[in-house]
């Protein structure tokens, strides 16, 4: 039998077209990816792309007979620039599953790449992972603070035991000063220097502007965050704002900084929250000083605290059990260190921690 060749999606003539097409026969849900200018903007005008399809497809002659959406992107780690790759949304056909075919386009990705990741692993894939030598995170960390306990009864009931225990929390955070300035996410890149000691992808000015500043479905918006009295560069800030249900929610898509303005940024981001009338802000990280900031602050952790469960995925609303993602890593040579994910800058500002779908479209015409 002859055996499936494993390609770039450019280098083998296979159009964006022809990928939106598999998806959308393939996957389980409607996904943005069956749609042509998200699937460009994703995998093509990505800075690390340089205009190219980058996916890996499996093809038996002229057939796709799998994918794998890959976006190229530059790995900051042990401080030195590293070929990473930010991996989505692997599909094979129901007639070629069990014959190898995953396995080999992972062998092909880390034959390419030094480090690679992705989110939100279906219980079909993870076992391929693993067997390829990656790590999982099974439950991503993810926080969010109440900022109007009656809207986020529309999201979650809330008795009123748990509503005092958190509202107690949330009050006990030491009052702090901010100066907040509404910026392009591009100038965002001076305050991404302090991510220096994390593995993280780098925040450069390309990226930040392609992620934020030029996103083919959302409106994100970007600050710098200083505590007044403090020098340096302060911290910044990358927030989505949404309404669901006829109520508003506010998003931290990122959030890095020099230790000394991070406390600034979370008050900021806390009375942003109350001054935009938003039921709760939450936000999906890894890097352990930002977790601790989070925790003393009073924000509620998503996995680990039980009072109060919010969803994670809101097109439709769900609320999965544990209500958050999961991530993989694969490192090479670097595993030792790679693998302690609280020294890793992972947020929603990586992979597709926060796509849209297709129901959210369908809310938002354009």
């Amino acid at each position: 039998m002859t055996q499936p060749r494993i390609i770039e999606a450019d280098a083998a003539g296979v159009s964006n077209a022809d990928i939106c097409a598999f998806y959308a026969t393939h996957w389980a849900r409607p996904i943005a990816l069956s749609r042509p200018d998200f699937l460009h903007w994703q995998m093509n005008a990505a800075p690390g792309a340089k205009g190219s399809n980058h996916s890996v497809v499996a093809l038996e002659g002229d057939r796709i007979i799998a994918v794998m959406g890959v976006t190229p992107a530059t790995f900051r780690h042990l401080r030195q620039d590293c070929a990473g790759a930010e991996l989505t949304t692997w599909v094979v056909a129901p007639d070629a599953r069990g014959k190898g075919v995953g396995k080999a386009i992972l062998q092909h990705l880390q034959g390419r790449y030094a480090i690679l990741t992705g989110a939100g692993i279906t219980g079909a894939a993870l076992p391929l992972y693993l067997g390829a030598g990656f790590t999982h995170l099974a439950q991503m960390p993810r926080f969010f603070f109440i900022a109007d306990f009656a809207k986020a009864q529309a999201f979650a009931n809330i008795p009123d035991p748990a509503q005092a225990v958190t509202a107690r929390r949330q009050s006990q955070a030491v009052p702090q000063l901010w100066r907040a300035v509404a910026v392009p996410a591009a100038a965002l890149a001076p305050a991404a220097a302090s991510l220096s000691p994390c593995g993280h992808f780098r925040r450069d000015a390309a990226r930040l502007a392609w992620r934020h500043d030029s996103h083919a479905a959302f409106r994100y918006e970007a600050f710098t965050v200083r505590d007044p009295g403090q020098t340096g560069n302060g911290s910044g800030v990358v927030l989505r704002e949404d309404t669901v249900q006829q109520t508003p929610i506010l998003h931290v898509i990122d959030l890095f900084g020099p230790p000394r303005h991070l406390r600034a940024a979370l008050a900021f981001i806390e009375d942003e929250a109350r001054r935009r009338g938003a039921a709760f802000v939450d936000i999906s990280l890894t890097a352990g000083p930002l977790i601790a900031h989070l925790r003393a602050r009073g924000w509620s952790s998503a996995v680990d605290d039980p009072l109060i469960e919010l969803p994670s995925l809101f097109y439709p609303v769900e609320l999965r059990r544990p209500p958050t993602t999961s991530l993989i890593l694969w490192g090479g040579d670097t595993q030792q260190r790679l693998y302690d994910f609280s020294r890793l800058h992972i947020t929603r500002a990586d992979m597709d921690l926060d796509r849209p779908t297709l129901a959210w479209y369908d809310q938002h015409p354009t």
